[in-house]
């Protein structure tokens, strides 16, 4: 893009405009669609002196790059001029819907979700992205299909639960000793519980390493 003549009296405020459109466009955010902004006008009673110089642009405050946010662009020269003005900035990315309704507890596996496109800068309460775990997680409650799933509506699927009988695993002198015993509390993989062994009537404390299986280290 060519930069006004010194020989211009006044910066061209279409080239500003079109300087932040493309500041905004370039910008990399962390998403597979450009995004979608609307920008304030710029008084076109401003007169702004010519700078020789690239004009220098960033977003008002850094942690603010999109919704309802505004952007700085100013004359690098000294004791030249600089502007506010404001953009509302859609961010879009695929994110995890339920793909039928989904009940409390219930399993989220690949059938229960679907990816759809969505302006992720409104879901203030998060997401779940291409690039998010789900393994072991289930529903929090009742959600009605087409759902965005937040970390609030999902939670880690519980392996043990209170008053189960699990297996107990011991990894001892590279054999592998187990035994039987009753959590005493409910708990999702990798978690610490309190198990009673069957036989010895013991309290140990071991990690849940599946389905009704705790390890224990000694």
């Amino acid at each position: 893009m060519s930069l006004p003549s010194q020989a211009t009296e006044f910066y061209s405020l279409a080239s500003i405009r079109m300087q932040i459109e493309s500041f905004i466009m370039d910008y990399p955010y962390s998403s597979p669609y450009p995004p979608r902004f609307q920008l304030g006008k710029l008084d076109s009673r401003l007169r702004l002196k010519a700078c020789s110089e690239p004009l220098s642009i960033e977003f008002a405050r850094r942690n603010m790059v999109s919704g309802n946010t505004a952007i700085l662009a100013r004359c690098p020269q000294e004791s030249a001029w600089k502007i506010h003005l404001p953009v509302t900035i859609d961010v879009f990315d695929d994110v995890l819907v339920a793909a039928k309704p989904l009940l409390k507890g219930q399993f989220i596996d690949t059938s229960a979700v679907r990816f759809q496109k969505q302006n992720i800068t409104r879901l203030k309460n998060g997401y779940y992205s291409r690039d998010s775990n789900l393994g072991q997680l289930e529903s929090r409650r009742n959600l009605a299909q087409g759902t965005v799933l937040t970390p609030a509506s999902l939670s880690p699927r519980l392996l043990v639960h209170s008053g189960q009988q699990v297996t107990l695993v011991l990894d001892y002198n590279g054999m592998q000793i187990r035994s039987t015993g009753e959590a005493l509390r409910s708990a999702s993989l990798g978690e610490v519980v309190k198990v009673r062994n069957s036989q010895s009537l013991k309290i140990v404390e071991g990690v849940v390493s599946g389905e009704a299986q705790v390890r224990v280290n000694l």
